[in-house]
């Protein structure tokens, strides 16, 4: 599997409003995509520096409450902050076959629709030192 980038970073946060105020007023980011995604109980924002490469994402929970929630678990369990680390890939069920070929555990065995409308699975923390590992695969 050969990677294109880091992607980018998701940081799970309790309130996103105030999550962008800091990163856009302490930090000098931009946001660059913000959105609702019913299915997952979440709301996003992508915000990113001058270069804009690699983003920082921002996940908010719709329903703190909801432990069925993986964000909101989460931030239950461990509080604020890094949630996991997203890397781009060319051919997202490729990658995902020759992974599990591999012996790598997988949380998706089959790529689902993300945020931004890319292809996104994730690679389950047991497998890589502990960090949750997002593969995406930008719409063309």
């Amino acid at each position: 599997m050969e990677t294109q980038n880091i992607d980018h970073i998701g940081i799970a946060v309790e309130n996103i409003e105030e999550a962008i105020k800091f990163y856009t007023e302490k930090l000098g980011m931009k946001v660059v995509h913000k959105e609702i995604l019913e299915d997952r109980g979440l709301k996003v924002a992508f915000l990113t520096g001058k270069e804009g490469e690699t983003a920082i994402e921002l996940l908010e929970p719709i329903n703190h409450e909801d432990m069925n929630n993986t964000v909101a678990k989460f931030i239950k369990n461990r509080g604020q902050g890094l949630h996991h680390l997203a890397i781009k890939v060319e051919n997202i069920e490729s990658s995902l076959k020759e992974l599990e070929s591999q012996g790598i555990q997988l949380v998706d065995k089959k790529p689902r629709p993300g945020a931004r409308g890319h292809l996104v699975a994730f690679v389950h923390p047991k497998s890589v030192m502990g960090v949750l590992l997002e593969l995406v695969q930008p719409r063309e």
